[in-house]
């Protein structure tokens, strides 16, 4: 268990950093969150002021790298909560962490529905609802991560104590 945290985690940051250096150019003054700002944009205004200021291929790419990111973080996530739901004794806190170990995989697949409408955005297939669809992928995403990092956190004093 213990080697397949640290070989998701140095995927994970390997993933972050690949993304962050390929999509460095779509980080403007109207984009300071880069790809994230695309995802949020839940207006074809927004997306309009997004996809004037980029070029579309890199954009398109780094969607595309963002599916094997998808299977890094939520490989991350879930080998962690799996690993310090273990540290806790049986009760609750070994439940919530192994219960949000798989709630991380939700988190993957709503990704995969964000990045499938955002490439039908960026192709110029999309409609108010459509946005409205990818942003609340992204805000629900962004919250069970949020959650399973929560819950890493709470964990983390007390898997390194459970360790001595």
């Amino acid at each position: 268990m213990k080697k397949n945290l640290s070989v998701s985690a140095i995927a994970l940051f390997l993933m972050f950093m690949l993304m962050r250096w390929q999509g460095g150019s779509l980080k403007t003054v109207n984009s300071p969150r880069a790809i994230v700002d695309l995802e949020f944009a839940n207006t074809p205004q927004k997306l309009h002021d997004l996809l004037i200021g980029w070029e579309i291929s890199v954009v398109k790419m780094n969607v595309w790298l963002d599916f094997l990111f998808i299977v890094a973080y939520v490989t991350f996530l879930s080998v962690a909560a799996e690993f310090c739901a273990m540290k806790w004794p049986v009760g609750m806190g070994r439940k919530a962490g192994l219960w949000l170990a798989r709630l991380a995989y939700l988190a993957g697949v709503l990704d995969i529905a964000e990045n499938l409408l955002m490439l039908q955005s960026v192709a110029g297939h999309f409609n108010p609802a459509s946005l409205q669809l990818t942003y609340y992928c992204a805000v629900t995403k962004f919250s069970l991560a949020a959650l399973v990092i929560s819950y890493l956190l709470i964990s983390l004093p007390f898997a390194i104590r459970k360790n001595k």
